[in-house]
């Protein structure tokens, strides 16, 4: 692994997605494709960036398994399974964004996807980490992986509920992987994070607050199975488990945390877990601070925090890994209160987001 090798597969995916973006927004707006009237938008931007997204990564991705990642049953398999549930994953988003299906068809086809991933992350598990496993344990992980990867999943659909949210916690968390490739001298873990960050970075170009484009279902879907499977890869060794496990569990601490939440409230309220409101964190802040680069700084801020703990717990630091469960149980607590104390109206945050848009439209008619 060379830093020629990063450059590249940092610079091939950051490129693609910087010019295939607007013109999947120009595309999209020429088409009528466009996110419809909700919460977050007034019904005129595009939501298809998924689009450019999913493009660039996988493009991105081509040198790194022709000539950087030595040929291996892991790197095979894995690409395997990247492009199988990553296609599953990325259509049933397209759907989505184009039709809005009911969330529970979007429910079953992300089970599909994770149980594909569960099969072939858990014969990852059970042929290179070097554990000979019973078969009742075998069904166990095959459960518990299907759970972490689903879970994955849908916080990351979850999380992008503002401008630039889900495209920012992208970026920190695969740096945070990245790092952790580094350290745990895994090079193929370092090779696709860094595809991920150049590709989400690039996006965030234009979907930074006021977004010119969603990256809508499609990306955020697509994104959350790539971090269940990188987090997977980080146990194929054997070593450490529950310092790789917590630590990615804290490097996702955001979304994970957001999703938790989602569904602590839902199912206090008796509400259908996966029915969605505007009760998320991000809304909460938005009411606070009036302002989706505020809530933003704030969440990515956190991530980051979250992120530095996640490396060193996996490097063993015991102190790390108290610390972050402590502020996650804190963060919890005090976000749940809140929470069940505030009602948030949809013509709040659309109040919010209109008036917002209205003070920042001279940057964005500058940048379209």
């Amino acid at each position: 692994m060379s830093i020629m090798q990063l450059i590249i597969s940092f610079v091939v995916p950051f490129i693609v997605s910087l010019a295939m973006t607007p013109m999947v927004r120009d595309m999209a707006l020429k088409w009528k494709i466009r996110e419809k009237p909700n919460g977050r938008n007034n019904g005129d931007i595009a939501h298809i960036g998924g689009v450019a997204i999913v493009t660039s990564i996988m493009i991105g991705l081509v040198p790194v398994f022709l000539f950087f990642v030595p040929r291996h049953p892991v790197s095979i398999v894995f690409l395997s399974i990247l492009i199988v549930s990553g296609f599953t994953i990325f259509l049933l988003g397209v759907i989505d964004d184009l039709r809005s299906l009911h969330y529970r068809y979007k429910l079953l086809l992300q089970i599909i996807a994770s149980i594909f991933v569960s099969v072939g992350g858990s014969m990852l598990l059970g042929h290179f980490s070097g554990f000979h496993l019973a078969m009742f344990i075998r069904i166990i992980v095959f459960f518990v992986v299907t759970l972490w990867v689903f879970t994955i999943t849908t916080s990351f659909n979850l999380i992008d509920g503002i401008d630039g949210l889900a495209g920012g916690i992208a970026v920190v968390a695969s740096l945070a992987f990245a790092a952790a490739g580094l350290i745990l001298y895994q090079p193929m873990i370092v090779f696709v994070s860094v595809v991920i960050l150049g590709s989400s970075l690039a996006f965030l170009r234009y979907n930074f607050p006021p977004a010119r484009i969603f990256m809508g279902d499609s990306g955020s879907l697509f994104l959350g199975i790539l971090f269940g499977l990188i987090s997977l890869l980080l146990l194929i060794p054997g070593e450490d488990l529950l310092f790789r496990i917590a630590g990615s569990i804290f490097i996702l601490t955001i979304p994970l945390l957001d999703t938790t939440l989602a569904f602590s409230r839902r199912l206090i309220n008796r509400r259908p877990l996966f029915e969605a409101d505007l009760g998320h964190m991000h809304h909460l802040l938005l009411i606070r601070f009036k302002s989706m680069r505020k809530v933003d700084f704030t969440l990515w801020g956190l991530s980051v925090l979250f992120s530095i703990l996640g490396l060193l717990t996996m490097m063993g630091y015991l102190a790390a890994f108290f610390t972050a469960l402590f502020l996650e149980i804190a963060l919890f607590a005090f976000s749940l209160t809140i929470m069940m104390r505030v009602k948030i109206s949809k013509g709040t945050i659309e109040g919010i987001v209109e008036q917002y848009r209205s003070k920042n439209s001279s940057i964005s008619s500058r940048e379209n």
